[in-house]
């Protein structure tokens, strides 16, 4: 009895928390959440392994804003790439979302 009541109230706060959320709207929701809360981190991680395995590859690779400068087109694709994933995972999300919680 006690698990029930603690359920109920555990989707009584999802579904509070998505209704506050979703005020700001889906373009607010799908900036914050899917391209800077996901694409921008994945994608800065991703270009600092990306640098650390051609360093380590190329032998005389100097980490510096030289030695990235040939880099520039590959990151920058990895950055557009991240961005645009993060945008399609934030719009899949707010989807999801207002199918499970949505009025």
């Amino acid at each position: 009895m006690q698990t029930t009541t603690r359920t109920t109230s555990a989707t009584r706060a999802r579904q509070e928390r998505w209704a506050r959320i979703r005020t700001a709207g889906r373009t607010t929701f799908i900036w914050r959440y899917g391209v800077v809360g996901w694409g921008l981190p994945a994608g800065l991680l991703a270009a600092v392994y990306h640098i650390l395995q051609v360093r380590s590859t190329t032998p005389g690779f100097a980490l510096s804003m030289a030695g990235v400068r040939p880099l520039w087109m590959s990151l920058g694709a990895l950055l557009a790439v991240c961005g645009v994933v993060g945008y399609l995972l934030g719009a899949w999300l707010w989807d999801f979302c207002e199918a499970r919680f949505g009025e």
